[in-house]
């Protein structure tokens, strides 16, 4: 039955054009996290709503795999505060953006001569071109809010005092690699694409001080896009 099964959805994806390769464009919300652990764990930073955009290419290899890459603005960061100490609380809300080249490699699952489910992974390049860190002060019940420019290096040392924790500095490698999953449905020219993008790359510039421990200050990612196909 599994063999008759895999036949006959082969049969409907050459039926539809399944295997004729298409670009699009994409948009939607993403929902950000920067792992702070030892071993990738959250501890109490909090995650961060944001967005993506971008360009979709679906290349068919075949009636069951696809390729599907493009490229992406995403939209990244945590928001994380410090421990009340004399009054003072101090809130970090990082909001790095990258431009981000996939390449997923997907099962296409199809449903219809029109409708076609798939899942997939595969690797991640990205590149950090702007953001911002706004730090709120709380003292006394006053607030104080200030906000600058992130800044991108590739590896330059900074002691815990420059520092202030990966988030308050506000400083991060420039670029970053990862591994994403993905999974969507495709109707005709409109889609809805989700993934998991899990950073493999310590963010944090310098490698001499606590905050460059194993899986420290990597982004993990939720995102959900709405897709349009040319």
């Amino acid at each position: 039955m599994g063999v008759f099964a895999l036949l006959a959805a082969t049969g409907v994806a050459n039926a539809q054009g399944f295997t004729d390769a298409k670009l699009g464009i994409k948009g939607g919300w993403n929902n950000s996290n920067i792992t702070n652990g030892k071993e990738g764990g959250l501890d109490d930073s909090k995650r961060l709503n944001s967005f993506n955009a971008g360009i979709v290419g679906v290349i068919p290899l075949g009636s069951t795999f696809e390729i599907r890459t493009g490229l992406d603005l995403q939209s990244k960061g945590t928001e994380s505060s410090t421990a009340v100490t004399g009054g003072i609380k101090t809130t970090y809300k990082v909001n790095p953006m990258y431009l981000e080249l996939p390449v997923n490699v997907a099962v296409m699952l199809p449903f219809n001569e029109r409708v076609k489910a798939y899942i997939g992974a595969g690797p991640y390049a990205a590149v950090g071109i702007a953001g911002k860190l706004k730090t709120t002060v709380e003292t006394n019940g006053s607030t104080t809010s200030s906000s600058e420019n992130i800044e991108w290096g590739n590896d330059n040392p900074l002691s815990s005092d420059e520092r202030k924790g990966t988030v308050g500095s506000g400083q991060f490698k420039r670029f970053d690699f990862g591994a994403n999953l993905i999974g969507g449905v495709d109707f005709g020219k409109f889609g809805v694409h989700a993934q998991y993008g899990i950073g493999l790359t310590n963010t944090a510039p310098g490698g001499s001080n606590e905050n460059n421990a194993n899986k420290n200050n990597q982004h993990r990612i939720i995102g959900v896009s709405g897709v349009f196909y040319f």
